[in-house]
């Protein structure tokens, strides 16, 4: 046999056994998507959260510097291998409380920790008399700094009212004084 159809063969066999690879990609089922956009856009702190998540924060943390809040991320979207390490030191006692990897809201991107202190914080004031007008609400009781982007299930604040935090009661309405009407 010739050296270049020896040549042709050796390319011509190559490529028959690369193409069921290089086109399995295509062949793949398309990913599941909850109807909202699975591209993780950067909000303050750096850290990262699905598009519409991050669109309603960066409209949050707007609206609270103009009040003088500053809201900041510390922790955002996390890949499956980030919150598997999580697990594993909370498992072992060298981390705080995390949820197991695919149980996260953090790696779905809708789950934000942001720098609060804590609940006498302003901070922490602020978004929980906020949070829910942006579609976010706290959902671990031990944990004011976690906020969840749920804006379907979220409630909204009654007219003139604050959103309800359902881990810290509002204060009491000040009592009417009656007053005696002229006679």
């Amino acid at each position: 046999m010739p050296p270049s159809l020896v040549r042709w063969s050796i390319v011509l066999l190559m490529l028959v056994l690369a193409a069921p690879v290089a086109f399995a990609e295509e062949r793949r089922a398309p990913a599941k998507r909850s109807g909202a956009s699975r591209k993780l856009l950067r909000v303050p702190g750096g850290e990262r959260l699905r598009s519409d998540a991050a669109l309603a924060f960066q409209k949050m943390h707007a609206e609270a510097h103009q009040q003088g809040v500053w809201l900041w991320v510390v922790s955002g979207h996390r890949s499956r291998a980030e919150q598997r390490y999580l697990y594993r030191l909370y498992r072992k006692g060298l981390g705080p409380r995390a949820a197991r990897p695919g149980r996260s809201n953090h790696q779905r991107g809708t789950a934000v920790d942001v720098s609060v202190g804590d609940v006498s914080s302003a901070a922490y004031g602020w978004l929980s008399a906020n949070a829910c007008r942006f579609g976010f609400r706290r959902t671990v009781r031990s944990e004011p700094w976690h906020w969840e982007y749920r804006p379907k299930t979220t409630p909204l604040p009654k007219p003139g009212h604050a959103c309800p935090d359902r881990y810290r009661p509002l204060p009491p309405a000040p009592a009417e004084v009656a007053t005696p009407s002229p006679s």
